[in-house]
Formats: C-alpha cells, structure tokens, sequence
C-alpha cells in the first residue's frame, strides 16, 4: 500500500471515529463516493506538443457538520478527502512520466438549499493541498528522480442530495457531485509553463446522517 493510499485509510478511521463518538443529532454527514477526475491536456512549452492525462479512478470520504440552519438554507464545513491510484500519461517525449497518482484534502463551506425537501442542491468552496506520487520510470526507460511533490489547492464545486424512501429506517440519502481541484502541477519534468490545472472530478455514493 502506498502513502497515498495510507492517507487516506487514516482519513476514513478519523471519519468513523468521529461518526462513532458523534449523538445521533442529524448535524453530521459521512459520504462515501466514487468517481472518476478527468484532466485536460498539459501543453509543453517550446515544442509545440503535449501531455495527455487519462481519466483515473476515484475514491472519496467526506465529513461534514452542520454549522447553521434556517427554513431555507443550512450552511457546512466539510473535509472532501480524496485518492486517485492512478492516472496514466501520454506523449511523444521520451522524458514524460508513465503515470502519476494523487490525494487531495481541501476544508470547505458549503451551503445547502431545502436541506428537508427530497431534492436538496448545494455549492462548496474551500482549499487545501495536493499530494503526488510520480512515476519511478519516464517513457524512454530512465529513472525519474522527481517523485513525491505536493502543492495547494482550490476546490470549489456542487451536487445534490437526494432523500431516499429508506431513510424513514436508516439516515442514508444519495449523492451526486462535481468538484475542481484546481491546483499547481505534478513535476512533469518537462516545462509546461508552471501556472495551475484543472481537476474535473465526477463522483457519486452514500451520504449518511447522524
């Protein structure tokens, strides 16, 4: 197991801790969700061609507790964690990495509509940071020195709740959502003009209440 994959196994315990010791006030959520982050193309600068990211798979635990409710709105902190095992890279240039995986942690607000109605909308904005683990090997074969870089960021994004029948019995709703991490970039080792990306991630699950 890697240290991103560590990560978050911590992040999740931390969460059932949590959850665990928590009265069953209906002020905190635990979502599990799965998804998948799609990347756009990296432009190497000089050279006039680029990196494409593959679409990776997502894994994402969050928490949140309810900070203040009204008829119509409730506002949240929440602590989005997620791990991306993989994303593969291509390109022509021997010198680009085979793949890279990441895991994300940005604390956010978020602010729910009709949090009572079956349908319930919602945005989130906050930051954090971002963990990278490179590729030990680059296309052409050669040892990739620059592994395990880390940098900030933002997270803003919106999704869904919705109530489903069974939650007379057991507080589980369903999820949809979209998110962008929009942060600094692995090290690529090639010059893809420093600046930040883009981080779609698309994910959907579980969202219990206690």
């Amino acid at each position: 197991m890697n240290y991103r994959a560590q990560n978050m196994v911590v992040v999740v315990l931390l969460a059932l801790s949590v959850s665990a010791r928590a009265q069953n006030t209906g002020k905190n959520e635990l979502a599990l969700l799965l998804g998948a982050t799609r990347t756009p193309r990296v432009e190497i600068a000089g050279v006039g061609s680029s990196i494409g990211v593959g679409t990776g798979i997502t894994f994402q635990v969050t928490y949140a507790r309810q900070l203040h409710q009204t008829e119509a709105l409730t506002w949240y902190v929440e602590f989005p964690a997620l791990a991306i095992p993989l994303q593969d890279l291509s390109s022509t240039i021997g010198a680009t990495l085979l793949n890279y995986d990441s895991f994300f942690v940005a604390p956010s607000l978020r602010l729910k509509v009709g949090s009572n109605a079956s349908v319930s909308p919602w945005v989130s904005v906050g930051g954090g940071y971002a963990l990278f683990d490179q590729s030990a090997r680059r296309r052409d074969g050669s040892h990739n020195v620059t592994r395990g870089t880390s940098t900030g960021t933002l997270q803003f994004g919106g999704g869904v709740d919705v109530h489903t029948p069974i939650r007379v019995l057991v507080p589980i709703g369903l999820r949809a959502e979209v998110r962008d991490f929009y942060r600094g970039k692995p090290a690529y080792n090639l010059n893809t003009g420093g600046g930040l990306q883009h981080n779609l991630v698309f994910s959907g699950g579980l969202v219990l209440t206690f």
